[in-house]
């Protein structure tokens, strides 16, 4: 094996990697978590418009 010498004067570097990584994971939790919520808001505004919609016909479901 050979001579580390340069392994500490990378740490700063290894340690900038690492944050930039973990800001990078949680915004893609962010993201998805929010894209989760428009989808969970979309699905609710469709259900909420079809049971207050005056123009449409009683459901054939009951």
């Amino acid at each position: 094996m050979g001579i580390h010498y340069n392994h500490k004067s990378k740490a700063g570097d290894r340690k900038m990697q690492k944050a930039l990584k973990l800001k990078m994971k949680a915004e893609a939790r962010k993201q998805k978590r929010e894209e989760m919520q428009a989808e969970k808001d979309a699905e609710e505004m469709r259900k909420l418009e079809e049971l207050t919609r005056p123009d449409s016909p009683i459901s054939e479901k009951t």
